[in-house]
C-alpha cells in the first residue's frame, strides 16, 4: 500500500518514539489505516479520543475482511475525523464469531455503553453503512460473522497527547 506523506511522517515519528522503548517497526507497517465511525467525522474523533484515553480497547468489523491484511502483533494507524493520523495501535487479539456470540466484556471494551447499547448501535450502524455504500440491504443480525479485535495504543500524535491524560 502506498502511504501518503502525512502517514509516512507519522510513522517516522512513531518509529523514533517506539525505538526508545525497544519496539522496532518494520517496513510493512502499518498493516491497516482506518478510522472509527464510518463516514462520520464526529464519531471518528470521539472514538479516537476514547482509544487514546484507554477507554476503548476493542473494535468490531463487518463484513470480516477477506483476506485479512493484519494479525496479532501488527500495527495500524487510526485516523481522526479529518483523515489525519491520530494514533498507532497494536492488535493484541483477533476473533471471528457470530454477532450473537460477542462476549459481554468485549462489547463493553468498545466503550459504547452497555452491552445492549453496543448491540443495538452496531445493528443500526452496519445497516446504515450498507445503504450509504449503495450495496444491497443485506441484513446484519445475530447470525452475521464479525471480526472482534482488541488493541492497545502505542503512539499518539503529539497534539492529541493531552487527551490521553483525561
Amino acid at each position: 500500500m502506498a502511504l501518503s506523506p502525512d502517514i509516512v511522517e507519522f510513522m517516522a515519528s512513531a518509529s523514533a518514539n517506539l525505538a526508545s522503548r525497544h519496539i522496532i517497526l518494520d517496513s510493512s507497517q502499518p498493516r491497516d489505516i482506518f478510522h472509527f465511525g464510518g463516514t462520520s467525522s464526529q464519531l471518528a474523533d470521539s472514538r479516537l479520543s476514547l482509544a487514546i484515553q484507554g477507554k476503548k480497547t476493542a473494535t468490531t468489523s463487518w463484513p470480516v475482511p477477506n483476506p485479512l491484511r493484519w494479525g496479532v502483533g501488527d500495527y495500524s494507524v487510526i485516523l481522526d475525523g479529518n483523515g489525519k493520523p491520530g494514533a498507532l495501535m497494536q492488535t493484541v487479539e483477533l476473533k471471528v464469531c457470530k454477532f450473537r456470540d460477542v462476549a459481554d466484556d468485549f462489547a463493553l471494551a468498545e466503550a459504547e455503553g452497555s452491552v445492549d447499547e453496543y448491540k443495538q448501535g452496531h445493528r443500526e450502524f452496519y445497516t446504515e453503512q450498507r445503504l450509504r455504500d449503495g450495496k444491497p440491504p443485506e441484513e446484519f443480525g445475530d447470525e452475521s460473522e464479525v471480526l472482534c479485535e482488541r488493541f492497545v495504543i502505542v503512539f499518539v500524535r503529539e497534539d492529541l497527547r493531552p487527551h490521553a491524560l483525561q
